[in-house]
């Protein structure tokens, strides 16, 4: 039963939009209004332990899940991710992405069916667009909005025993959550720097609710790499029918990014 759970939670694995770059203020020679294009690519892995209520794959009923990420880890079997985010001035668009896949099973007591097999798919992506609010010596906030898209795809076999019988049986579900947010980056000195971020949408035209919040230390190792440390946690409650998505998510992440 435990792999069941982990196995219909595998869509909570990732999550959308890790910000792809600490704010950066503008060079005297280089304002910030005449700046050129600025692209940067962020890679991030987020290690997540989950918390919440969910039922994704009715006609099975609700279940409480409290995971660590090592209990996650264990049924993850495939999982890409990665941001881009191109500033043009006081503005710049975030598009993010993450896939993910698990698959559980076990076997079953009785004669008539001999194995279960639960394969769940999590698809996110997140479009934003944001605006430079304000820019200081040592500090710059963006505020901006965007849509993050949910995919969740589940196959459930049941393999047969003496009933000579399989079943098979797929469900999905998909929405689209309008976020608001904002972006605070603080020089600390050097290569240091802090990055607070976080989001807040649903409004029930996709889910209920949904928040996110993130806080990182963030180190130029280069003009161009910058490695980051932090902390995030999201939250989603999702309701249609007989699937429920209910959970927070929480855990350490790091990343990297790139600017070209």
């Amino acid at each position: 039963m435990r792999h069941l759970v982990i196995g219909l939670t595998a869509a909570l694995l990732q999550a959308p939009a890790w910000a792809s770059d600490a704010p950066q203020p503008a060079s005297p020679r280089d304002p910030l209004v005449a700046s050129a294009p600025r692209l940067s690519v962020t890679s991030y892995l987020w290690a997540t332990a989950i918390d919440g209520r969910s039922a994704t794959f009715p006609p099975l009923p609700a279940a409480d899940i409290h995971l660590r990420f090592r209990d996650v880890l264990k049924e993850l079997n495939g999982a890409m991710m990665a941001s881009a985010e191109m500033r043009m001035g006081r503005w710049s668009v975030l598009v993010d992405g993450q896939f993910s896949q698990v698959t559980s099973g076990g076997n079953l007591p009785g004669p008539f069916f001999s194995a279960l097999k639960l394969r769940s798919q999590s698809t996110t992506v997140q479009g934003s667009v944001f605006y430079r609010a304000y820019e200081g010596a040592s500090v710059s906030l963006d505020v901006g909005a965007g849509v993050r898209f949910w995919n969740l795809s589940n196959r459930l076999e049941i393999l047969p025993g003496l009933a000579n019988l399989r079943i098979d049986h797929r469900d999905s579900e998909a929405w689209a959550d309008p976020v608001i947010g904002a972006r605070l980056g603080v020089e600390l000195g050097g290569p240091w720097s802090l990055t607070v971020a976080g989001d807040v949408g649903g409004f029930g035209a996709g889910s209920q609710l949904t928040w996110q919040g993130l806080g990182s230390v963030n180190y130029a190792w280069s003009e161009k790499l910058t490695l980051k440390a932090g902390y995030r946690a999201l939250h989603v409650d999702y309701r249609h029918g007989g699937f429920s998505y209910d959970v927070t998510q929480h855990g350490p992440a790091v990343a990297a990014t790139y600017r070209f």
